[in-house]
């Protein structure tokens, strides 16, 4: 019994693993602090989203921020922050630096004079 317990609770800790290594799939780390075996990384995401239909009937340019916190590679936790880009932004997302729009996210989340929350 008690291996069965164990069993599930590895099976969901390997599933949330994965599922959050897929998730920041298409990020790229623009800032890194490590200390030992624990890894602070401010990772963003720079893409068209598709938002309620409610909210946007078409997909618009948005720009993630995402501070997630590591133990020897296993995700512990993750903040998240996302903001609009002008519509003029679709034509050139893949140019957009970090600092662009650094001034829209909150200080933990800028890449200029930020801090880990």
């Amino acid at each position: 019994m008690l291996g069965a317990v164990l069993f599930l609770i590895v099976a969901g800790l390997v599933a949330r693993e994965l599922r959050l290594h897929v998730w920041l799939r298409g990020t790229h780390a623009i800032r890194t602090r490590q200390k030992r075996w624990v890894r602070i990384e401010l990772r963003r995401r720079v893409a068209m989203e598709h938002l309620p239909e409610h909210v946007a009937q078409f997909p618009v340019p948005r720009e993630e921020r995402i501070l997630v916190g590591r133990f020897l590679g296993c995700i512990l936790w993750h903040r998240e922050e996302s903001v609009a880009l002008p519509e003029s932004a679709c034509t050139h997302l893949g140019d957009i630096s970090p600092q662009e729009f650094d001034r829209e996210f909150p200080a933990w989340a800028r890449v200029v004079g930020g801090h880990a929350a």
